[in-house]
């Protein structure tokens, strides 16, 4: 719950002060995600949705209510109005879906703050359809890769990895099988 304080506190110059390097790292994974309905667990200010355009729809989740505010606002813009988007206060490790409900889970810097990683990383899995793709990142200093490679608990095919993305987090996209 602390770092859901902190985060309501910063929403207002988080936006601005991780915008470009966030979106780096979402540009880097969409390519390897499957088109279609997509969840964005940590979507926080909702700096991701420029690259998550093509996919329809969004669900983004945070536990951070100030964060989601701020995303609402970027979802106003006229870009998204042809776009199912839905915002939704909810923690990683409790995530309010039916199993296998998606294609694609996304979590973008966030898997290094939830409360229990290995139950986050449970759910997200969880939501997922089988055959489907997740994306995540985390920071390299706090959770590098093969420490978040050794947290994955299904049968997984491995797409794509990522060390040092935007020079501060590790990653990966991974299919279930």
């Amino acid at each position: 719950m602390h770092k859901i304080r902190l985060y309501n506190e910063s929403a207002p110059t988080y936006h601005l002060r991780y915008r470009q390097i966030q979106r780096i790292k979402y540009q880097a994974i969409t390519p390897f995600l499957i088109e279609g309905p997509i969840i964005d667990v940590g979507i926080g200010t909702g700096i991701g949705l420029p690259s998550l355009i093509k996919f329809s729809p969004i669900v983004g989740v945070d536990g951070a209510v100030e964060m989601l505010r701020f995303a609402a606002e970027q979802i106003k813009e006229e870009k998204y109005k042809h776009r199912i988007v839905s915002l939704v206060c909810a923690v990683a490790e409790a995530l309010p879906f039916r199993d296998h409900s998606v294609p694609t889970v996304v979590s973008i810097t966030v898997i290094q703050n939830f409360t229990d990683i290995n139950q986050g990383l449970a759910e997200l899995i969880r939501v997922l359809q089988k055959e489907g793709r997740c994306a995540i990142t985390s920071l390299s200093k706090t959770l590098p890769l093969d420490e978040l490679e050794s947290t994955i608990k299904a049968d997984v095919a491995l797409i794509s990895q990522f060390e040092k993305l935007a020079d501060e987090d590790d990653g990966l996209v991974f299919q279930l099988i």
